[in-house]
């Protein structure tokens, strides 16, 4: 096997054994046994399992950072061109649950063993959640300048919307053993259109517009919002 290869086979194997046993007690031993090979092999990639444990981190932060800022661009895209921005901000929940369904033990691994180990893997789970939440609080911001959304404390905001979807990952995905997507994200998506849009008609109409599968917002219901 090319070396690329079989680095990227011990991490998936890797990712596997700490989900599946917990970083404390799973060992280099169960890594190698998993990937067939011997110790020597394991330690031409990695020094140690805190080694291998943290490149999977840095991982799961590269790819997810790169999936926020292109959701960052396209909602911003979206509000600038008058488009659909409902239908953008719904399509950006799929991408983000899409990610962590297609990646059940870097998400584990992650979620629930570096927010949890007192060593400092967390340090790197706080970086993104501040480029996360700040992305947020920008997504938001611009909405409420265009009347899309209104008047609200963006900080607390972004920190309700960070924490429900995690809550929403945890729950939904890595425990509902396959949930419909994209019914998942129809239901995010009213919880959030009604809690920061003004109620009225432009309310009604956009929920209507999101409830139909493929369905495209009309402009008519986001002129409304304002």
């Amino acid at each position: 096997m090319a070396p690329e290869a079989r680095r990227e086979q011990l991490l998936q194997v890797a990712s596997e054994v700490f989900a599946a046993k917990g970083y404390r007690m799973a060992s280099v031993t169960d890594v190698v046994e998993g990937a067939g090979i011997g110790r020597g092999t394991f330690y031409l990639y990695f020094d140690s399992k805190k080694d291998v444990f943290l490149e999977l981190i840095e991982q799961y932060f590269s790819d997810f950072e790169e999936l926020l800022r292109d959701n960052h661009d396209r909602l911003r895209d979206s509000v600038k061109s008058n488009g659909d921005v409902l239908r953008t901000w719904r399509d950006n929940i799929v991408r983000i649950l899409e990610y962590h369904r297609d990646n059940p033990s870097l998400t584990y691994v992650v979620y629930r063993e570096a927010l949890g180990s007192d060593e400092d893997f967390s340090e790197r789970v706080d970086e993104l959640s501040g480029v996360a939440r700040m992305m947020f609080h920008e997504q938001f911001d611009l909405m409420k300048q265009h009347r899309l959304i209104r008047p609200v404390g963006l900080d607390i905001v972004a920190s309700i919307v960070m924490g429900s979807t995690v809550y929403v990952i945890m729950e939904h995905i890595m425990k509902g053993g396959g949930p419909d997507l994209q019914r998942l994200a129809d239901e995010v998506m009213e919880y959030h259109v009604r809690a920061l849009m003004p109620p009225g008609p432009g309310l009604e109409a956009a929920l209507r517009s999101l409830s139909t599968k493929g369905a495209r917002q009309p402009k008519k219901a986001v002129a409304e919002v304002g």
